[in-house]
């Protein structure tokens, strides 16, 4: 006798459908927290930068506004690591994803790279112009120019990434960014640098301490 057909509510090679489920659910879970391009690392990263680039910067800059070498290459040393790890991190996360969502991520850490050189190859051209008029004032012009034009390209890049990842957080934290930088520049001096430390990086650090607690709070709640 030819034995009948197994129902397909029946375990199936020892594994029933709705735990099958489960698992590829699970999987699937497993997978995009593996790839999620996270703000925090993020904001930890140019927080960091910026708290202490910009705080080193003013701690010595003088009174005609000048800066020594030494204060400025970290200032730039700083910079130039959290634009390489935001780079590195986005790389990394998008490595082995194809299709539309690879697109996104090479394209992104692209933008970033090109947007920051860009800006420092900007100001660096335009500080060589104003360093030899040598005047209180032009100094003071080439620390708000090379503020203003990286931050520029940060907060643009925050806001953008916002607008690809869905991620409020991210929109909020790039239009902070700008609203400082632009506060910054309008006051200019020697006030410049405590803005820009204390409210830009401070507030970056804010922010991922914040997204961290949100992403536990929606993976307890996930997982209750």
């Amino acid at each position: 006798m030819t034995p009948a057909p197994g129902s397909p509510t029946k375990e199936v090679d020892g594994l029933e459908p709705a735990a099958a489920l489960a698992v590829i659910g699970e999987q699937t879970s497993a997978y995009r927290h593996l790839i999620e391009i996270r703000s925090a690392p993020l904001y930890t990263a140019c927080g960091l930068a910026w708290l202490i680039g910009y705080g080193v910067c003013g701690l010595n800059v003088r009174a005609d506004y000048t800066l020594a070498s030494g204060p400025f290459l970290v200032f730039l040393g700083c910079l130039a690591a959290a634009a390489v790890f935001t780079c590195v991190y986005i790389a990394r996360r998008s490595r082995g994803l194809y299709g539309r969502t690879a697109w996104v991520g090479t394209i992104q850490g692209l933008a970033w790279m090109g947007g920051l050189i860009l800006a420092f190859t900007i100001s660096g051209r335009l500080g060589a112009f104003l360093r030899e008029l040598g005047t209180p004032e032009a100094f003071d012009m080439i620390s708000i120019l090379s503020n203003a034009l990286p931050c520029l390209v940060v907060g643009v890049m925050f806001l953008a990434g916002a607008a690809i990842w869905e991620e409020i957080p991210m929109a909020v934290t790039g239009g902070w960014i700008l609203v400082v930088t632009t506060a910054a520049t309008v006051v200019g001096g020697h006030a410049l640098w405590a803005i820009m430390a204390l409210a830009g990086g401070g507030g970056l650090l804010m922010a991922g301490a914040a997204s961290v607690l949100l992403d536990r709070r929606q993976s307890s709640s996930a997982g209750a």
